[in-house]
């Protein structure tokens, strides 16, 4: 069998955007019936083409970016775990009917939709995430909080202007704060330097970048990338630890400190924003993010129930990915007061309860190096359309 994949969460730079709940009614949207629907809807609005007698407002897209050829399918599907994902795509490759490959994951199962545009060259693909720990809503909506989408502006801009008309939802870009990014990276050396992790600061991080701008101080500098080399990284770590008030965060304590010293730079300032880190295993920004696929369990370490322990980076990827959907949703640590207020009158009421199911891990880090391949063969043969890989340069 062909490998899987990567996972759609992995190896892309993807915006952030969250999302306030989708409104539809008695119609559930995770239904295949509902999601085919608005497969079919999107597309005609991607194309130009009219909806009941009305021409769609937006002009087509094939015409203003003739370099991806025509629209060829539009997606919209249920996304799993990456043990679905890994099933998912073995009974395409294995031509299994269609009717078992839709009962792979089940709505109640689904971490959220992914949607795919498939134009005759290129891909593109958008994910709409809900907190795996909370999957209740209010009757008649459905919560996918985190939306994550790689599509060019144009393409992009439609799509945001489909969720917003037909299923009532605010969609508002999604701002990380300094904070965020900085305890994104603390808790990724946390893991790995757990007494019960077999990976460590040394192995995996090769190159550590952060980049502090200074918005709305000046016109003239407009950023700074700080590039720790991965043998020092640990150096910083452990002197941190060893700082007064530096318990939660000693790296970014140690940094502060050489910073403060050796260029009387002050990152503590408010005027002084940490805008993006770059690692071994994701680049995050304030408003998009990329991340790698974790490694893999090791087979060697097998828990209690005989199955292999997840790595100090797939649990990290874990916490992230948590963080991320609790941050759009409004429930995260770090969102400012004008945020949580605004969250606060967009969000319907519930008196719901919350489920909490474990989390199940499984891994689907096949290098994208192949990724100018065509979907699997459920959805057409190859024709050297790319995917929507990570193009972007800034990251």
């Amino acid at each position: 069998m062909a490998a899987a994949p990567p996972y759609p969460l992995y190896f892309r730079t993807y915006y952030l955007y969250r999302v306030s709940p989708f409104h539809h009614g008695d119609s559930p949207l995770l239904a295949d019936r509902a999601l085919r629907t608005h497969a079919t809807r999107l597309r005609d609005q991607l194309k130009g083409d009219n909806v009941r007698g009305v021409e769609v407002d937006f002009a087509s897209t094939e015409g203003a970016l003739p370099n991806l050829g025509p629209l060829e399918e539009c997606h919209w599907d249920l996304l799993g775990d990456e043990d679905a994902f890994i099933e998912r795509h073995r009974q395409l490759f294995e031509d299994v009917e269609a009717s078992q490959i839709s009962s792979a994951v089940g709505a109640s199962q689904a971490r959220g939709i992914q949607v795919t545009l498939d134009y005759e060259r290129q891909s593109y693909s958008a994910l709409l995430l809900r907190d795996p720990e909370a999957k209740v809503s209010p009757a008649g909506f459905t919560s996918l909080p985190l939306l994550l989408v790689k599509m060019p502006a144009l393409i992009r801009d439609i799509f945001l202007n489909y969720l917003r008309t037909n299923f009532d939802a605010h969609v508002a870009p999604l701002k990380l704060q300094s904070i965020f990014l900085t305890s994104t990276l603390e808790n990724y050396f946390r893991h790995l330097s757990a007494p019960r992790s077999r990976q460590s600061i040394r192995d995996v991080v090769r190159q550590l970048q952060v980049q502090l701008a200074f918005p709305g101080s000046t016109t003239v500098l407009k950023h700074i990338d700080v590039n720790i080399a991965g043998a020092d990284v640990l150096g910083f770590f452990k002197r941190g630890k060893l700082l007064p008030n530096a318990k939660d965060a000693p790296f970014t304590t140690a940094l502060r400190s050489y910073l403060q010293n050796h260029l009387a730079l002050d990152i503590s300032n408010p005027k002084v924003q940490i805008s993006r880190i770059t690692c071994g295993s994701f680049t995050i920004q304030s408003d998009r993010i990329k991340i790698l696929a974790p490694d893999a369990p090791d087979d060697s370490a097998s828990g209690r129930s005989g199955t292999p322990e997840t790595t100090a980076s797939q649990r990290a990827v874990d916490d992230l990915y948590t963080s991320l959907v609790r941050e759009a949703a409004g429930s995260g640590k770090f969102l400012p007061d004008n945020i949580l207020e605004e969250i606060r009158e967009e969000t319907p009421s519930s008196t719901g309860s919350v489920v909490r199911r474990g989390r199940k891990r499984a891994v689907s880090n096949t290098a994208p190096g192949n990724t100018a391949a065509k979907k699997t063969q459920g959805r057409g043969k190859e024709n050297g359309r790319a995917v929507d890989g990570d193009e972007d340069t800034e990251m």
